[in-house]
């Protein structure tokens, strides 16, 4: 049964943008509960915008019953958009799935009055099709909308979306605190050459001091004069280490700072798409509402002309009335 459906992000997340930014043309169907649950009071309607919903006990299922309903299974099935129709398909394979009193085996259609029972002792529900415009999710407010999808088009994918939230954040995380330690990494080692600075110039002054006093050896024996080269060769050793050493320093200062500096960006980026992705949805939240607002004033300015001509006709009929009188 359950070969022939998949849940896609387009029927769910896809279509749910589509219902709350582009919602001219798009219909609607209601699910009556007509069994008391914890979830859903008998009686209640439940609005469809999106074009693929799950029923079943499974906490990512868009029409979701409680642990109660024993025979309802985890995935039980599935209501799914087909041009301008809907069908039914059943998902499990332990549990029936009954629509007018007679078990199906595979996908059938619905139609407005049906009534879907899960399992034989389970829950009912009717399936409904407004009619007119009350049809077109356009009847639906702006606030409602935006609920329904989140409740609809998203559930299927809470689970991941606050898992990606999760390691966004930890990401985020991560790379300032990566940066914080680099940033104290650069203070270390700037710490580092300052003292081997402060000890090539040690050297240099031992160098100078060495060169003096050979050049001032000329009455010293030969063994001294050649303690003191030795020396000297070995101060000037030491120089060629410490300059060696310091540039290796800079070097790694200039590398741990330029990973410093992308850190720094990626943290900057990662926290631009983020208010990007908020200002664009609230643009087009801004953008859907302020065309609700220009319909609904078209809609009272044609009744408004219309109730003019109509007074007018009426006024013209009168005055001719009395001039016929």
């Amino acid at each position: 049964m359950e070969a022939n459906y998949k849940r896609t992000v387009a029927g769910s997340v896809g279509a749910g943008m589509a219902a709350v930014f582009n919602a001219s043309g798009r219909q609607y169907y209601i699910l009556e509960h007509k069994t008391e649950s914890l979830y859903h009071h008998a009686g209640e309607s439940q609005k469809i915008i999106v074009d693929q919903v799950e029923l079943g006990r499974d906490s990512a299922c868009q029409v979701r019953f409680d642990e109660s309903f024993e025979t309802v299974s985890r995935r039980h099935a599935a209501i799914v958009k087909e041009g301008d129709r809907w069908k039914l398909i059943p998902l499990s394979q332990t549990n029936l799935t009954i629509v007018n009193g007679v078990a199906i085996q595979s996908e059938q259609y619905l139609n407005s009055g049906d009534e879907i029972r899960l399992s034989s002792k389970g829950p009912l529900l009717g399936f409904i099709v407004p009619q007119g415009k009350q049809s077109l999710v356009s009847s639906i407010g702006m606030t409602e909308r935006l609920s329904l999808f989140r409740q609809q088009a998203l559930r299927p994918y809470k689970r991941a979306l606050w898992i990606m939230g999760i390691i966004l954040v930890l990401a985020i995380a991560g790379l300032l605190t990566w940066t914080y330690f680099l940033q104290d990494d650069l203070k270390e080692k700037e710490k580092q050459i300052n003292a081997v600075t402060i000890e090539l110039m040690q050297n240099e002054k031992m160098i100078d001091t060495l060169t003096d006093e050979l050049e001032s050896s000329q009455n010293k024996s030969e063994a001294e004069r050649e303690a003191l080269m030795e020396n000297l060769k070995a101060a000037q050793a030491e120089r060629e280490a410490l300059i060696q050493n310091a540039e290796n320093l800079r070097n790694e200062l200039e590398v741990a700072a330029e990973v410093a500096a992308k850190a720094g960006e990626d943290v900057s980026e990662a926290q631009s798409q983020l208010e990007n992705l908020e200002r664009k949805i609230q643009e087009e939240a801004e953008k859907q509402a302020e065309k609700e607002r220009e319909k609904e004033q078209k809609s009272l300015k044609i009744y408004s002309q219309d109730e003019e001509v109509v007074i007018l006709n009426k006024e013209k009929k009168s005055s001719k009335a009395l001039k016929k009188f």
